[in-house]
């Protein structure tokens, strides 16, 4: 369809060409506003448009001459269709205010923590088991996990914020939980069943117990480490494998996502150098987690890479890595602009990301940080960007995101941010 022929309402599924020469985090996205339509006839002449994933009214206003064709999706190998959270998530957890009050999402965040807390303990615990020679409790696994599932079902992106609450000093165990809480809700994304749901999040909660055979320094060592390192470090995936396996008591799912989280499509991985659909899809979707997870963490060695550009890195390499279809669905799930991402806005003030309406990707419900003059928000509000932009009454300025910033260039510690809002709700 010729992007002149183009209404609000409408899903753009693909571009005339590469998403990364456009201002668009990924083809996928349903066309808001006049914004969007501006900045999509700037960069495109043509795109493919979905009817099946467009408002029934947009489609209604297209020109009879101008109505879309099927659009060229790709599926997920052996995927249900996407269930996106909707925007009656959203509106029941923040209500369509300019500046929400957010007291039922405050509510599920101090669930949702309560239960991440009461988990990660568990994992502390089974860690230390494993290291001394005892088996798993896997009674209370699927007890933790039949917790977590229900949570990150019930809003993900409450469990999806607090994957910003990080220690470099106490990596393993809380990238284990983040990896989980990830992939828990990108399942629910992709609209995996709830017995699904338990065995990817039980995989991916125990995905790293192998590195209790990993030598402390070679785990916290701060230079590179060298090729015979490495190959101790590679270890942990079978490492890990062995240790659980002999229990009979894991679902093989789970086992599958411990032994094979880091083997990739393009036959590069380890430990047994699968290729494509030779490794099953729960794998693919743990080890997606546990890359970008990684990836933005500090560890003693560097610092963090900010989420946008991590995002960006997978989709770099998505057809060596995970896939283009599972990539591109886990930068939907997470968003143009992902849970606790920090932000300019277009008044110049700085402010966190604290989830997305899927109906306005490019406009999140964000926390205050920083006012427009600079000066520290010593009492954090909320602001509706998608609410502030449909008041017609109100300026522009404010209600737009103008840039992804590096939270260390500005000295804003998001888990702090984080620690503190909890802290005083």
């Amino acid at each position: 369809m010729a992007v002149d022929d183009l209404v609000p309402g409408l899903y753009v599924a693909e571009l005339d060409r590469p998403w990364l020469e456009t201002p668009f985090l990924f083809q996928g996205f349903v066309v808001e506003d006049e914004a969007a339509l501006r900045t999509l006839r700037e960069y495109c002449r043509h795109v493919y448009v979905d009817p099946e994933r467009s408002r029934p009214e947009a489609l209604r206003r297209v020109p009879p001459a101008a109505s879309p064709p099927p659009a060229r999706v790709t599926r997920l190998r052996g995927a249900p269709r996407v269930v996106e959270p909707g925007h009656a998530d959203v509106v029941r957890a923040f209500g369509e205010a300019p500046q929400p009050s957010g007291n039922e999402f405050r509510a599920l965040l101090r669930l949702a923590r309560d239960v991440r807390g009461r988990s990660r303990r568990i994992v502390d615990r089974i860690f230390r088991d494993v290291r001394l020679g005892r088996s798993v409790d896997t009674a209370e696994v699927r007890e933790i996990m039949r917790d977590l599932v229900a949570v990150v079902t019930e809003n993900a992106s409450a469990s999806l914020w607090l994957t910003n609450l990080r220690k470099r000093d106490e990596y393993t165990s809380i990238h284990s939980m983040n990896v989980c809480v990830l992939a828990l809700a990108f399942g629910r994304h992709l609209g995996l069943r709830r017995h699904d749901l338990e065995e990817l999040g039980t995989g991916a909660i125990l995905h790293d117990v192998g590195k209790v055979r990993t030598p402390d320094e070679i785990l916290n060592k701060q230079e590179r480490l060298t090729e015979a390192e490495m190959a101790i470090v590679r270890r942990h995936p079978e490492d890990g494998y062995r240790l659980l396996q002999p229990t009979g008591a894991l679902p093989e799912a789970a086992l599958q996502i411990v032994r094979l989280h880091h083997e990739r499509i393009d036959g590069s991985g380890y430990p047994l150098g699968l290729a494509g659909e030779q490794i099953p899809q729960p794998v693919l979707i743990a080890g997606i987690c546990d890359v970008y997870d990684a990836m933005t963490s500090d560890r003693p060695y560097r610092k963090g890479v900010p989420a946008d550009r991590v995002l960006r890195m997978l989709y770099d390499r998505a057809e060596f890595d995970f896939g283009q279809a599972l990539t591109e669905g886990f930068i939907r799930c997470l968003g143009i602009y992902p849970p606790g991402c920090l932000v300019q806005l277009d008044d110049n003030a700085l402010a966190v990301v604290v989830t997305a309406d899927p109906h306005a990707r490019l406009r999140p419900v964000v926390m205050l940080v920083r006012d427009a003059e600079g000066a520290l928000c010593r009492r954090r509000t909320l602001r509706n960007l998608a609410a502030m932009a449909a008041e017609s009454d109100r300026p522009g300025r404010g209600c737009n995101v103008r840039r992804v910033l590096n939270p260390a260039d500005h000295d804003v510690d998001i888990a702090a941010v984080l620690a503190a809002d909890l802290a005083t709700r």
